[in-house]
């Protein structure tokens, strides 16, 4: 949220019956990574790394 403006995530279910229950489900979440700050890193290392072999 660098920018002020909220930005969804889009989420992925998995859905699983429960074993030895009736109309019971388990629900697990897998949850997508933001890179933008690891490209930021990664662009400052860079630019370091350049800085300091020349």
């Amino acid at each position: 949220m660098i920018s002020g403006k909220e930005v969804e995530i889009p989420r992925k279910l998995k859905i699983e019956p429960i074993e030895g229950s009736y109309n019971s489900y388990a629900v697990h979440e897998k949850k997508k990574k933001d890179w933008s700050g690891n490209i930021y890193l990664a662009c400052v290392t860079a630019i370091l790394a350049i800085a300091f072999f020349t």
